[in-house]
């Protein structure tokens, strides 16, 4: 051992001295591509500032050592040897590759290089090599550039900024703003841009920092605006936002200050004041006004055919108002009639139904629908807006007929028998009566009767009603009604036609009405096309419809309201329009007509009001130093909020299982139906009308209503303040009228004002009435079916509304389910127990459980069903128990029980037979606990799934099956029906 050490040391003893005299005969050299002028080798390279290696040095710095043995040959190291001494030097440079002298770069530890402090480093370097002792090589120089990176972000010159600009004006700029960077380099000290962070702002911003405005500027509508802007250095830092406040100074104009561009209403607030800060401002101190007259107009015509009135159809409206029930609708709503579906509507659920015509449609009226001939008293009305033409005004132009409604000949010949059209700017009754005595034929009689008003051509919605009373032959016989207001029978505006009676033709048969054109029978074809719209179109025989009834069908809901005439001073006046919607202020004094306009107010009376705006226009003329002078219009509107809407939810039994015998006399559909209405307690605000699928909202009206209901916490409406106007039954699938058939109590609905058709789909119940009314006709309606055999079951489905459609409840289903009664099965009288010993009640419950299929529970309620299914098995358990205590009795015995050889035996090991008299009435009880389950279970063998595995049970041996007799057993599972 201690040779070995001996031997290891002396080795390196030798080896140390070996090394310490190994020959170095050269000194390394650095080579470069680049030499400067005094021959030394140039390296270059740049570095970011944030940068901690050199990585671009053009060439690659290195050394050579031409010693081959020994450390010599190899680099061990540079160092920097040169350098200004006023600076410490911030680089180091390491070998990474001894052999072959390669070396990097890098910033010291700790140390930052700072382009704004030293753009530039430049220092002398020399390599040594590895021997012993070492050599240095040549000096080389090295130039490093430091490359400037964007440290800095953009700062602005001020903390904010501040202008006042004039409105009325548009500045090429108004405001300069400017941003500058530490940043040294010109790279990044630069601002490239400037951006304004505020969206929709009239404003625009350069590259310079030049601020101007975009559109004229309003000192009414905006006083001033604040907005951010930012700038952005050319490297893409961003600065902080900077804020810019601008004002706009008013100029002085003569005109309205202080009125609101819009005003917000709520259904059910009362009035609301429209123009309650409104001031008045006169410019020229000069101008002393002698008089101020103001004029405020509430626009409606875009709401319905007028104003908001529409919130029931036509037909409803009629009943509401008291009008009488025999007047006639000619052009109903598709798909009522078969004879409007070819018609161009409107299908909006704000009103009622509106038929354009465009000149080249028509629809004819049947007979059997309106008998066509009118008495001696009749009256006509119609909801009318007439497209005006441009062929009014050519001079000597001939002006077409465009008839609205014409009953005419319907063949050969072309007369006109009655009609109602426009021509020209006049609207004209056309009535060509028919003589019944010879005398009467030469009689000169009034036959046209033409009003020449400005309202046809006005391209606006007018309620005109002709009333005719031909019993009076004085000058209101016939009278016109414009938008609920009797027309004058004025002479410049009114004027009288007689004519010769229409004789009768063999030649002709049969006439035609006809709505929105004339039939020529002669020719075959229409002529003389009505233009424009049409809603309402009705005709009432043998009686004239009374004033109030007019008037009450153009009651507008809404309108204009003024409550302080007691506080109006001497020379001031006030005036409304019969329709409430014009007001009418003047007075000599500037304040007291300020006053008087405060104290205007919006009013809309319906419980759902049309949401959506109704414009406000306000015009003012003043009078100063004689001269009249007319200030600029303010217009305003009122936005009419969506009200909470009802939700209307209808419930009651979804299934009504019955015995087909039942069907024939007929069911009772909706015997326990309850529709309740209440009121989503959420407001939102309507700038454009949605339109909602109508399932999507049913399910959701439903869901709303069960919460509310379960928590207490929904707004209970009393039933009076909501009406229904239409509830719809339909079939599916659709009635087969051969044999079945809804019944409706139509003595009730007739006395009701309730209209009804029926159709293979089902029934439609319409016009407005009370939801206790409805209830009351439709728990009494009754499904028939005269062939019962035949029907399983069958849906109807239920679905209310009011206000046109507008509000709709939740879809209610209700199935009937026709109850087939199963024929009985007697089995033999000795009924053995198993080869297994098991009780022959197991073998009957077996069966029992196989008549309750899946299909056939379907058919029954659920709460029926599942008492069936306790029943059943309380039984079952019973029968277990019976069966046990029986089996032990029978080990228990130690011998025989003998019997009468005349009876059968009633106990033996090998049968066991039990008494079940009183059971099987138990069983009975128990079905009956539902009216008829036990012959709705038996309902399924009519569907798909027809059971047939278990009448394959029951009749797969003829023996199983006879007439009962006096000796058969008292347990017996063919006394089991079900």
């Amino acid at each position: 051992m201690a040779k070995g050490l001996f031997i290891a040391f002396v080795a390196v003893f030798i080896g140390t001295v070996w090394c310490m005299s190994e020959p170095n005969y050269f000194d390394p050299v650095i080579e470069s591509d680049v030499v400067n002028d005094r021959g030394k080798p140039e390296f270059h390279a740049i570095i970011n500032e944030n940068e901690n290696k050199v990585s671009r040095i053009r060439p690659a710095l290195k050394a050579t050592d031409r010693d081959e043995v020994g450390g010599a040959k190899f680099i061990c190291g540079y160092d920097i040897v040169k350098h200004k001494k006023k600076l410490e030097m911030p680089f180091v440079i390491q070998v990474t590759n001894r052999t072959t002298g390669e070396a990097e770069i890098r910033v010291k530890e700790g140390y930052k290089l700072n382009y704004e402090k030293r753009k530039h480093y430049r220092f002398s370097i020399v390599a040594n090599d590895c021997g012993m002792p070492r050599r240095i090589s040549n000096p080389a120089v090295v130039m490093i550039k430091v490359k400037d990176v964007d440290k800095f972000a953009p700062n602005f010159e001020n903390a904010s900024y501040y202008i006042t600009i004039e409105e009325g004006k548009l500045y090429d700029k108004f405001l300069t703003i400017r941003a500058v960077d530490e940043d040294k380099s010109q790279t990044y000290r630069d601002i490239c841009g400037y951006n304004i962070l505020t969206p929709n702002v009239p404003f625009e911003i350069d590259a310079d920092g030049n601020i101007r405005n975009t559109k004229i500027l309003e000192y009414s509508r905006h006083r001033n605006f604040i907005m951010k802007v930012v700038a952005k250095d050319c490297g893409g830092k961003t600065s902080k936002p900077v804020s810019v406040n601008i004002f706009i100074k008013e100029i002085c104009r003569n005109g309205w200050q202080g009125i609101s561009d819009r005003t917000t209403y709520f259904a059910g607030s009362g009035r609301q004041k429209v123009a309650e800060n409104a001031r008045l401002r006169m410019c020229d101190p000069t101008c002393i006004p002698d008089n101020v007259s103001v004029k405020m107009t509430l626009a409606t015509k875009h709401i319905g055919k007028g104003c908001d009135r529409d919130t029931f159809s036509i037909t409803s409206q009629r009943k509401i108002c008291g009008a009488s029930g025999e007047s006639v609708d000619l052009l109903p709503p598709p798909p009522l009639a078969d004879w409007t579906q070819n018609l161009q509507t409107d299908d909006g659920h704000e009103s009622d139904q509106v038929f354009f015509f465009n000149g080249e449609n028509a629809a004819i009226v049947p007979e059997n629908y309106f008998n066509h001939t009118l008495d001696q008293q009749f009256t006509i009305s119609t909801w009318m807006k007439h497209d005006f033409s441009d062929d009014y005004d050519t001079p000597h132009k001939k002006v077409e007929k465009e008839h609205i409604l014409c009953m005419s000949d319907g063949e050969e010949m072309n007369r006109h028998h009655y009609a109602v059209f426009v021509h020209g700017e006049k609207l004209v009754l056309l009535l060509r009566r028919e003589p019944t005595t010879e005398a009467e034929m030469e009689i000169f009689k009034p036959a046209e009767w033409r009003w020449h008003i400005p309202q046809i051509n006005d391209a606006e919605w007018h309620h005109y009603v002709i009333s005719v009373d031909l019993k009076n032959a004085d000058q209101n016989s016939v009278k016109l009604y414009i938008d609920g207001k009797l027309l004058l029978q004025d002479k410049t505006v009114f004027e009288e036609i007689d004519d010769w009676p229409l004789h009768k033709s063999s030649k002709v048969h049969y006439t035609k009405l006809s709505v929105g054109a004339c039939w020529q029978g002669g020719k075959s074809r229409f002529e003389h096309y009505f233009k424009g719209y049409l809603a309402g179109l009705s005709v009432l025989k043998a009686k004239r419809e009374s004033d109030r009834v007019i008037r009450c069908l153009n009651n507008c809901k809404e309108s204009l309201d003024f409550h302080a005439v007691g506080e109006m001073q001497t020379g001031s006046s006030v005036s409304f329009n019969n329709e409430m919607t014009e007001f009418n202020i003047s007075g000599k004094d500037v304040a007291e007509v300020e006053k008087l306009l405060h104290e205007v107010a919006y009013v809309n009376v319906r419980s759902f009001p049309t949401p959506g705006r109704r414009k406000l226009l306000l015009q003012t003329q003043l009078k100063c130093n004689g001269e009249t002078v007319t200030l600029p219009e303010v217009q305003t509107y009122v936005m009419v909020q969506e009200p909470p809407k009802p939700i209307i939810t209808i419930t009651g039994s979804k299934n009504l299982t019955k015995l087909v015998f039942e069907f024939e006399r007929g069911l009772l559909v909706f015997k326990d139906i309850e529709i309740e209405a209440s009121k989503t307690t959420e407001t939102r605000e309507e700038e454009e009308e949605d339109e909602e699928d109508e399932d999507k909202a049913a399910i959701l009206a439903l869901k709303v209503s069960k919460a509310m209901l379960a928590q207490e916490t929904s707004l209970k409406e009393p039933r009076t303040e909501i009406l229904l106007d239409s509830c719809k039954i339909e079939a599916d699938p659709p009635l087969n009228l051969f044999y079945e058939h809804l019944s409706l109590p139509t003595h009730i609905m007739g006395n009701l004002g309730l209209e009804w058709s029926e159709t293979n789909d089902g029934v439609v119940i319409t016009n407005a009435d009370t939801i206790d009314r409805y209830i009351s006709v439709l728990r009494k309606i009754h499904y028939y079916h005269n062939e019962p055999s035949i029907l399983n079951s069958r849906s109807l489905a239920l679905k209310c509304s009011s206000e046109n459609q507008r509000f709709i409840s939740n879809l209610f289903i209700t199935k009937l389910v026709a109850v087939h009664k199963e024929p009985e099965y007697n089995n033999a009288a000795n009924v053995q127990s198993n080869v297994h010993n098991q009780p022959v009640e197991h073998d009957a419950m077996q069966r029992l459980s196989s008549k309750i299929t899946p299909d056939v529970a379907a058919a029954t309620s659920n709460f029926g069903m599942a008492a069936i299914i306790v029943v059943c098995i309380g039984f079952l358990l019973f029968m277990i128990i019976l069966g046990v205590i029986r089996i032990r009795a029978v080990h228990r015995r130690t011998q025989v029980v003998q019997v009468d050889e005349k009876q059968e035996m009633e106990w033996d090991n090998s049968a066991l037979n039990i008494t079940v008299n009183p059971m099987e009435q138990e069983v009975q009880q128990v079905f009956e606990y539902e009216d008829n389950v036990q012959q709705a279970l038996r309902d399924d063998t009519d569907s798909e799934d027809d059971g047939s595995d278990f009448h394959d049970e029951i009749d797969s041996s003829d023996e199983e099956v006879r007439p009962p007799g006096k000796d058969q057993l008292e347990w017996d599972d063919s006394t089991l029906s079900f």
